[in-house]
């Protein structure tokens, strides 16, 4: 089954905080060259059918293919086909390590301790079958509705955080019991309303949902972590918000403070070590640019549905995907508590309502943000992002 991951829930635009006062004092708390690791993967389906993509990652030097797995109730195997598929991606990822993201329909999500076991059980299988994989993320952004139901109790009371919480606590036992080198990380959707009768996306937000697991945790009493990063998607409200602005209510990578400040309030002082702390860190593991695909029209079928895509590169316009992406993975490298950037995705999906945020269009030839991801990335990886720049560059583009 391909589950080529797709973002499109409708309006959900926060207000945004002009000020941007914050992001640079948090900035300027880093040294100019920050000296410290990230890393820079990919979402990316394709890696398990797509043979080449080896001399790509290759050739960018980035770290994780990131690939969807599907799940479904009473599963504890992968099927002849997907066990296939794995192994294609394995293949075709060369060097590049692989973050497999296992998750079913929202109706399925595990809840009770049956389904829990039976999910968990399979993530430990495939591990089994294929210990080459490096990182694994439980179920896919737990705090939307569109992902995991319900979001709240038909009494109104909140139910997806605890039920996450303890999924997390008993896929990381299952997980380490016999892989402990692999990471095991959340998946959480940088958007929500805390509205059970929401006429759409009835969801929690970032800050109610960490606030809740939190809860759980402690509730449990429980004496291990549940999880190795805090797997956060950072999306914009549209493609040409920049990379560093800051939301009353949503997440995105100008609200680092905000949710470093949310997970420590959450987990601060259990044995779950919060991002900044031991080994844990934060991962943005979805961010992306859509841009314009005027060019290669023929190669796309119905319409777009976003109303601010960029330009693939900058003309008459200052904005484009290159400088979005190379600002973003930048932001993401000043941030000390940050250890993970992913782009969604390599290659733009062909149809219109998904994302055309890949450095290649959908046949596959590079865009001209290609080699300002391969560059920043040697940025990255020689300790050269001049994070004293960026922040004048905040300073001087933000207001």
């Amino acid at each position: 089954m391909q589950l080529r991951l797709t973002r499109r829930f409708g309006p959900m635009s926060s207000l945004l905080c002009v000020a941007l006062v914050a992001v640079v004092a948090a900035l300027a708390a880093t040294p100019a060259v920050a000296g410290r690791a990230l890393v820079v993967g990919v979402n990316e389906d394709a890696a398990k059918w797509r043979a080449g993509l080896s001399s790509i990652g290759n050739d960018l030097n980035f770290g994780y293919y990131r690939v969807t797995q599907g799940w479904q109730p009473g599963q504890v195997q992968l099927s002849e086909p997907d066990t296939a598929s794995i192994a294609t991606a394995l293949a075709n990822a060369g060097s590049q390590k692989i973050l497999l993201n296992v998750f079913g329909s929202a109706s399925t999500a595990p809840r009770n301790a049956s389904a829990r076991a039976d999910y968990c059980g399979f993530v430990s299988s495939v591990l089994d079958r294929f210990p080459q994989i490096s990182a694994v993320n439980i179920w896919n952004e737990a705090n939307l509705a569109y992902f995991w139901k319900p979001q709240f109790t038909s009494k109104g009371s909140s139910a997806a955080p605890a039920a996450y919480e303890a999924l997390m606590a008993r896929c990381y036992g299952t997980i380490k019991s016999r892989h402990p080198s692999v990471r095991v990380i959340t998946s959480i959707s940088p958007r929500g309303n805390d509205r059970r009768h929401a006429p759409s996306n009835v969801s929690h937000s970032a800050k109610s949902f960490i606030d809740k697991m939190g809860q759980a945790y402690r509730r449990s009493h429980r004496r291990a972590r549940i999880f190795d990063a805090w797997g956060q998607n950072v999306y914009g409200p549209n493609s040409k918000e920049r990379p560093w602005m800051r939301h009353r209510r949503d997440i995105g990578e100008g609200d680092y403070p905000r949710l470093l400040s949310y997970l420590r309030r959450a987990f601060g002082g259990t044995r779950q070590p919060v991002p900044g702390q031991k080994d844990v860190r934060i991962w943005y593991l979805e961010d992306g640019f859509q841009t314009s695909v005027a060019a290669k029209r023929i190669l796309y079928f119905s319409n777009e549905t976003d109303h601010s895509v960029v330009a693939p590169l900058g003309t008459t316009s200052r904005l484009d995907q290159a400088s979005q992406l190379t600002d973003a993975v930048r932001l993401a490298y000043c941030q000390p508590a940050v250890g993970g950037f992913f782009n969604f995705l390599l290659a733009d999906e062909s149809n219109l309502h998904g994302w055309q945020s890949g450095v290649f269009f959908s046949d596959w030839t590079p865009k001209p943000s290609y080699q300002a991801l391969k560059s920043v990335i040697a940025e990255v990886d020689a300790g050269r992002v001049n994070c004293a720049k960026l922040r004048a560059r905040i300073k001087r583009l933000g207001g």
